[in-house]
């Protein structure tokens, strides 16, 4: 057996199921396992925080055009201070153009009145990074979903390459005690006894690397789901000995493209990213807007003459108008930075559609080739079982050397384990089609 046959590419990790004629069923422990995926995965509890402060950042945006109301006290002692003394029936009176002791206690109000669409700006700037981040959830989601299923299923596919190995294991053991039979008679060779028993620790270390990547995948679930035992009792079920797997039709990019586009996860995260730049040079262009707000206190201060520490009400009001003049060319460079980073946006949205045209290609080829493969390998196996027992009615006979019953052996073993590995690939290949085109696993 080669070890490629047992390497689960670990780049189509983000699969799902997508058979167009015969739909694959998602079976309950995994839709299980998806729903726990998405209630204890960390970085989806990171992405949701990250949303709801975003959406306080659009409150927070909301509030540039609502009353500022502040409560202030201000209390200077100042020493020495203007005065002059008045005689008065012969005594002199000093009179103080200013108190020693300040006091100044007021509410004020700031309103702003119109700010030609600065705020209005700002607002749909934090509503287009709200609705980024939650594109990236949705990615994320979506990703984590595939990732598990893909484990979910490797599980499976590793599970029933234990089944066949073990088979393997058993049929070289039996050949073991008839060899050593046959050497006590006289009819074999120490050397045949010796070799086929190699052949059994062969297969016994081979079986060894399969349990391992079976005990990988489960961490790779462990990790994903948070359950320190996921349930994948029914993932075996998906890879049958002997079932032909239903044909799976490919996607027609010439005429359903756009539907693509229209549900790919990456594609609509760069669309939103166009719109946020867009934003962006909204905004840019308005901060250098003239703004018109409104200010007033009330409250109570000294210094009136001509009672300096005597305490009165006092008010005011007024408009404020502040119309930008020169700012050192900045609002010029910073329009000409947000452009250029629009038009990066836009070309990220082609270089998206570019790269998902080239992915469904890709895996239109992969379908194409394993379903042919696969196709070939139901008749090798069914070759591979019936040459197998003829070696071995005729290692009974005696009429058959060792070489030629490793060679049938082999074949068996190699034509199972290739149709399984050819049907997990071509799952995977349904999985990730499924992801491209945007589509939930359930």
């Amino acid at each position: 057996m080669k070890p490629g046959l047992l390497t689960i590419p670990l780049l189509l990790a983000f699969a799902a199921v997508h058979a167009q004629n015969q739909p694959i069923q998602v079976p309950d422990d995994l839709r299980a396992l998806v729903q726990q995926a998405n209630t204890n995965y960390p970085t989806l509890k990171q992405q949701q925080q990250q949303i709801q402060a975003g959406e306080v950042r659009v409150d927070i945006a909301r509030t540039a055009m609502r009353p500022n109301v502040n409560l202030n006290g201000n209390y200077t002692y100042v020493t020495p201070v203007p005065q002059f003394a008045i005689p008065i029936n012969g005594q002199d009176v000093v009179a103080k153009l200013a108190p020693n002791n300040n006091v100044n206690a007021n509410v004020s109000v700031g309103q702003t009145i119109y700010d030609f669409g600065r705020t209005d700006a700002a607002i749909r700037q934090a509503t287009d990074n709200v609705q980024i981040l939650r594109r990236n959830f949705e990615l994320t989601q979506q990703s984590l979903a595939y990732q598990v299923a893909a484990a979910y299923y490797g599980v499976g596919f590793l599970q029933r390459g234990l089944i066949v190995q073990d088979s393997v294991i058993r049929t070289a053991t039996a050949n073991v005690r008839l060899l050593s039979t046959r050497l006590q008679n006289g009819d074999a060779l120490q050397y045949d006894v010796l070799t086929e028993a190699v052949r059994v620790k062969a297969a016994q270390n081979r079986r060894i690397e399969i349990q391992n990547q079976l005990e990988r995948q489960l961490a790779v679930l462990i990790y994903l789901t948070g359950n320190p035992q996921p349930e994948t009792s029914r993932a075996i079920e998906q890879f049958q000995l002997g079932v032909q797997s239903g044909t799976v039709s490919l996607f027609d990019l010439n005429g359903q493209f756009q539907t693509a586009v229209a549900g790919n996860k990456a594609v609509l995260l760069a669309q939103d990213q166009v719109r946020a730049a867009e934003t962006d040079v909204l905004v840019i262009n308005r901060a250098g807007q003239p703004s018109i707000t409104f200010s007033g206190t009330a409250g109570y201060k000294n210094g009136y003459p001509l009672q300096v520490e005597k305490l009165r009400a006092n008010t005011a009001a007024g408009i404020n108008f502040i119309a930008p003049l020169y700012a050192g060319k900045r609002y010029k460079l910073q329009n000409q930075a947000a452009q250029l980073t629009l038009n990066a946006s836009r070309y990220a949205v082609e270089n998206a559609s570019a790269q998902l045209r080239q992915s469904i290609a890709q895996v239109n080829a992969d379908i194409r080739s394993n379903q042919t493969r696969l196709a070939n390998l139901e008749t090798q196996v069914e070759q591979a079982r019936k040459a197998l027992q003829i070696a071995n009615a005729r290692l009974r006979n005696g009429v058959i050397t060792n070489v030629e019953l490793q060679s049938a052996e082999t074949g068996v073993e190699e034509a199972e384990l290739g149709r399984l590995n050819f049907q997990y690939q071509l799952m995977l290949n349904q999985l990730e089609l499924k992801r491209l085109l945007g589509e939930n696993l359930f």
